[in-house]
């Protein structure tokens, strides 16, 4: 029994507007019901787990923001009736995988019927040029429950914190010079981003080390891998990963190159190739893995009923 991919989307911009983290998350949101056949009014659960939006804005909640866009129960329900719950969840490039996994404990319990995992980020400086450090991108995903072997099982998450200075971002304030007026600010915050050298490489091998011991807690080997889906949320990481485990390249689930460096976006990203290939489909054992700051690791299994 496991949690089954309705449909995942992903969207790299919005028919010519200014690609905000809100739009593309809104758009990915509407295009993957659309393709699953359902309505807004049929999602129990969103969960945002976008990180980077324009103007460096860390508030309000933006679940709550997309669950009114998209028109998902905005209403208090009738007595007996079920609504939609909505919130934010940050882990960087793993927060798909931790949101599923939630999502996935609820379905299985029969508290929610279908779940939807939304994702978006943008570059918080337009102005600056060492801001864009990511594609920006919105994605999103469909989550349901199967009786049957297959869908998502077991998850996995670890964190490695004697790497966790490699990466990191965050808000500094810089005050504005020269004259200003009178309803001008004394100066605004900035997204600060920096990676120390090796981080792309650490990440592999901390990858390495997670999925490893994930598969022999399952009681699996690398070889029981037919398929492997990384997120493309770090350059320089998927190839070092497949040859670390040694998996050819014919079983990894590459992006397209216009979704590459996607942040939060990226499992879905992945998932979205694999599906369209066919090749989730054709896979009994699929492993689906993010990394990034932290270090953190975060690992799911996806089974398929064998062809």
């Amino acid at each position: 029994m496991g949690t089954q991919i309705e449909a995942a989307c992903t969207q790299t911009g919005n028919g010519g507007r200014k690609a905000t983290a809100r739009r593309l998350a809104d758009a990915a949101a509407r295009n993957c019901l659309a393709q699953a056949g359902h309505t807004p009014h049929d999602v129990d659960m969103l969960v945002n787990v976008g990180i980077y939006r324009e103007d460096s804005m860390g508030e309000p909640a933006l679940a709550a923001l997309i669950q009114e866009d998209i028109g998902a129960n905005l209403r208090q329900p009738p007595t007996g009736g079920a609504g939609t719950f909505s919130f934010d969840l940050f882990n960087g490039a793993c927060g798909v995988i931790n949101a599923v996994q939630i999502e996935s404990a609820l379905l299985q319990s029969g508290v929610i019927q279908l779940g939807a995992v939304v994702s978006s980020d943008v570059r918080p400086d337009h102005a600056v040029p060492a801001a864009p450090f990511l594609r920006p991108a919105g994605g999103a995903i469909l989550l349901s429950w199967e009786d049957g072997p297959a869908g998502f099982t077991d998850f996995q998450t670890e964190t490695f914190p004697e790497y966790s200075g490699m990466f990191t971002s965050g808000l500094v304030w810089r005050e504005s010079r020269g004259v200003r007026g009178p309803r001008q600010g004394t100066g605004r915050h900035h997204m600060v981003v920096a990676a120390r050298p090796g981080y792309h490489a650490r990440l592999a091998d901390c990858a390495e080390d997670a999925a490893r011991r994930f598969l022999r807690r399952l009681g699996l080997g690398i070889s029981d891998i037919d398929l492997i889906v990384p997120s493309p949320s770090a350059a320089d990481f998927v190839d070092p990963l497949r040859a670390r485990l040694g998996i050819p390249g014919d079983r990894v689930a590459y992006t397209p190159e216009d979704l590459e460096d996607t942040h939060t976006t990226g499992p879905i990203a992945a998932l979205q190739a694999a599906i369209r290939s066919g090749r989730l489909r054709e896979a009994e054992n699929t492993l689906v893995l993010a990394a990034g700051a932290g270090i953190t690791v975060a690992l799911a299994l996806y089974r398929q009923t064998p062809p």
